[in-house]
């Protein structure tokens, strides 16, 4: 007589698979979230850049300074031919001699320095808000004379002026973008 032989899994083996088979995939699992934040960060660093970019050409797309040439800067302030540059003091946003009203809109900005100062949510050169690309982005833009490029304000006006952009994203991470802009 021939004994047959059952064939298939015990409970043993089948209870030994699933905790083999949950332990792999908590190990995928927990190295897959890393990557995860890494391509949020990854993100959030190209839109800054970006951003931070455009905000830039903005910015370095004006004359040097309110008393400079509008045709390539020429006549140069602090020139023989030309004006004196802008005091320290009346950096920022221009007052019109003519209205005594001073910029409000970015249209109007004439110089870099008219946006010293500027702060808050990201908007484009006409003043529409760009939240909807750029949610939850903040940029903050300082300007200042840097005489001997070291970084940090000059106490005279000179013929170099650093423009420093910071653009922070939603995760709190700053990017600083810095140029210097010539009275040429």
């Amino acid at each position: 007589m021939l004994v047959k032989h059952q064939q298939g899994f015990s409970l043993i083996s089948i209870v030994l698979s699933i905790v083999i088979m949950s332990a792999a995939l908590l190990i995928v699992t927990t190295s897959l979230v890393p990557r995860s934040q890494h391509n949020a960060e990854l993100m959030y660093s190209t839109k800054a850049s970006e951003l931070g970019a455009a905000v830039m050409d903005e910015i370095v797309g004006r004359q040097f300074d309110q008393n400079s040439g509008p045709n390539g800067g020429l006549p140069a302030c602090n020139s023989p031919t030309g004006e004196q540059c802008t005091t320290i003091s009346g950096l920022g946003k221009d007052t019109n001699p003519i209205t005594g009203v001073e910029e409000s809109n970015r249209t109007l900005y004439n110089d870099v320095d008219d946006f010293d100062g500027l702060s808050g949510s990201v908007k484009d050169v006409l003043g529409n808000d760009l939240a909807g690309i750029y949610p939850n982005f903040s940029i903050s833009i300082e300007v200042f004379y840097d005489a001997n490029l070291d970084g940090k304000p000059d106490a005279i006006s000179g013929n170099r002026k650093r423009i420093v952009v910071d653009v922070v994203d939603p995760s709190g991470q700053h990017y600083v973008f810095s140029v210097i802009r010539g009275n040429f």
